[in-house]
């Protein structure tokens, strides 16, 4: 697992390419290869099967994996929230509040890319409220992350096996094309971002 958020040559080109940059923004799968290239549902479902995956791994646990867009409007990707198997990143407080630290993996839709981002929380009540955290450009990080040194491996080695190149914050920091308008309640146009092309949401 290397740290210098390298990831290869042909990946880089698609993230960057023009007209897959516009084909992005509106939300349009940019990748003729594998479940991308055969439409929205066989994405989802290959989706499906890479979370639970991601779900036998060892030292982790899915805590949850959000594919509704967060109960309305449209995510470009699926986040899935681990945490360690063993309980030790989980605490019940007082309140009745569960509160759960973990690494989120942002899953892209429209393309074999993935993003993780540094340790955040999800709390939840049995009332129904709860909070978590969104994935922001600020929070994607290099590998590994001290602490979860083996989980990041663990979730390395999944997406490795299902071909999805995990891009960090030296690419998904570049700027965009010029003028291009993306909708998305994670960035903070007009000036955009790599990542705001491929990991946006708005509700």
């Amino acid at each position: 697992m290397r740290k210098d958020d390298h990831v290869p040559a042909d990946v880089e080109a698609l993230l960057l390419d023009r007209d897959s940059q516009i084909r992005a923004s509106r939300d349009e799968s940019a990748c003729g290869e594998g479940a991308w290239a055969s439409g929205a549902e066989a994405v989802e479902g290959y989706l499906r099967q890479v979370v639970a995956d991601l779900n036998r791994v060892r030292g982790l646990v899915v805590e949850h994996a959000e594919f509704g867009h967060y109960g309305s409007g449209y995510a470009s990707f699926v986040d899935v929230l681990l945490t360690r198997r063993d309980g030790s990143a989980r605490r019940v407080d007082p309140d009745g509040y569960t509160t759960v630290e973990g690494l989120s993996v942002a899953l892209c839709r429209l393309a074999p890319i993935a993003c993780i981002l540094s340790p955040g929380e999800r709390s939840h009540h049995p009332d129904g409220h709860g909070c978590h955290s969104m994935p922001w450009l600020d929070a994607v990080t290099d590998m590994p992350i001290p602490g979860w040194e083996e989980g990041c491996e663990q979730i390395s080695q999944v997406l490795d096996r299902h071909r999805i190149t995990l891009v960090g914050p030296r690419l998904l920091s570049r700027p965009t094309l010029p003028h291009l308008k993306i909708d998305t309640n994670l960035g903070d146009g007009p000036h955009y971002s790599i990542f705001d092309v491929w990991f946006h949401w708005m509700d």
